[in-house]
C-alpha cells in the first residue's frame, strides 16, 4: 500500500540561518551613501564577516576619511579583514588624498605581522608619492619577498639606483626581476655593472629582464656583445629580452644580429626584433630583412615590420 502523505511542514521565514543582522543593515546603509562615521560601528562589530562587509562598503562608497578607516582595519585581529582592507586601499589609491595625515595613518602598518598588509602599504605609499627613500630602503630588508618587491618599486620612483642595486642578489626571482626592470627605468649608465651581473643570473626570467633593461642605459659595450650572444639562449624569454635591449645598441653591432632574429622560431622574439630594428631602418640590410618580415606567418610581426619601414625617422 502507498505510504500516507506527510503533513506539509510549516513555512519557515526567508532568513539565512546564522546571518548577522549587521550584514543586512550594511547592505541597506550602502545604498544611502554613508559617511565614515556611519560605517565605523560595523568596523568594530564582533563578527569578522560584518567587519569585512564594512570594508567592502567603504570601498564601494569611498567617503571622505575612508583612508583612515581602512588604515585602522589593517590592524584587525582577523586576517580576512586585514587583507580586505589592504586590497581596498590598492583599489582606491587613485582617489585617496596624498596627505601627511594619510601617510601617518598608514605608517604603523609597515610593522604589521601580516606580510600582505606590509606589501600593500609600501605599494600605496609609492603610488601616492608619500614614501621616502628611507621607508623603502627599510622595506628592502623585509623577510617577505612581496614586501621587498614593492620596496624596489618605491626606490625606482625616487631614481635611487644605488639602493635598488642592493637587491640584485636577493634570493627571490621576483625581486631580482624588479631590480632589473627598475634599473632600466631609472636609466643610470652606472648600473651597467649590476645589470651585467644579472644577465648571467641562473634564472631565465631574470636574465630576460636584465637584457631588456639594457635599452634603458644605452646598451653599452661590452654588454651589447653579451646581448648578441643571448639571441641564441635556449629560453625564448631571454632571446626576447636581448632583442629589446639591442634597440639602444650601436648601429655598428646591432643590425645584423637583430635581422637574423627575425627568423627566430618564437614569434615574441621576432616581434621584439622587428620593433628594435626600427631604430636602424636606414641600414640596407635591415630594410631588406624587414621587407621579408612582412611575409611572416604572424600578423603582429608583419605589422611591426611594416611600421618599422614606414615610420618617420
Amino acid at each position: 500500500p502507498a505510504a500516507p502523505a506527510r503533513a506539509a511542514s510549516p513555512a519557515r521565514p526567508a532568513r539565512a540561518i546564522g546571518r548577522s543582522p549587521g550584514l543586512l543593515e550594511l547592505q541597506e546603509l550602502a545604498e544611502t551613501g554613508p559617511s565614515v562615521d556611519a560605517i565605523a560601528p560595523y568596523l568594530a562589530d564582533p563578527d569578522p564577516k560584518v567587519r569585512r562587509a564594512a570594508v567592502a562598503t567603504l570601498t564601494e562608497v569611498a567617503p571622505d576619511g575612508a583612508a583612515g578607516a581602512l588604515a585602522t582595519a589593517l590592524a584587525d585581529a582577523h586576517g580576512s579583514v586585514r587583507r580586505a582592507a589592504a586590497t581596498a586601499l590598492r583599489e582606491l589609491v587613485e582617489v585617496l588624498p596624498a596627505t601627511p595625515a594619510v601617510r601617518d595613518g598608514l605608517a604603523p602598518a609597515l610593522r604589521s605581522e601580516d606580510a600582505i598588509v606590509r606589501a600593500a602599504v609600501v605599494d600605496v605609499l609609492r603610488a601616492l608619492r608619500l614614501g621616502s627613500p628611507a621607508v623603502f630602503g627599510d622595506a628592502l630588508g623585509d623577510a617577505d619577498h612581496r614586501v621587498r618587491r614593492q620596496a624596489v618599486r618605491g626606490l625606482v620612483a625616487h631614481d635611487a639606483a644605488d639602493e635598488v642595486a642592493r637587491a640584485a642578489h636577493d634570493p627571490s626571482r621576483e625581486v631580482r626581476v624588479a631590480v632589473a626592470h627598475g634599473l632600466g627605468t631609472i636609466g643610470d649608465p652606472a648600473a651597467a655593472g649590476t645589470l651585467g651581473g644579472l644577465t648571467g643570473d641562473a634564472d631565465a626570467l631574470v636574465r630576460a629582464a636584465a637584457f631588456e633593461a639594457l635599452a634603458g642605459i644605452g646598451c653599452p659595450h661590452p654588454l651589447d656583445l653579451t646581448a648578441i650572444g643571448a639571441l641564441h639562449d635556449p629560453a625564448w624569454q631571454v632571446r626576447t629580452g636581448a632583442a629589446r635591449g639591442l634597440a639602444a645598441a650601436s648601429a655598428d653591432v646591432a643590425p645584423g644580429p637583430l635581422a637574423k632574429a627575425l627568423d627566430d622560431p618564437h614569434l615574441d622574439v621576432r616581434k621584439a626584433a622587428a620593433i628594435s630594428l626600427a631604430a636602424f631602418r636606414d641600414v640596407p640590410e635591415v630594410r631588406d630583412a624587414l621587407s621579408r618580415a612582412q611575409d611572416d606567418p604572424d600578423a603582429d610581426v608583419r605589422a611591426y615590420a611594416r611600421r618599422a619601414l614606414t615610420a618617420a625617422p
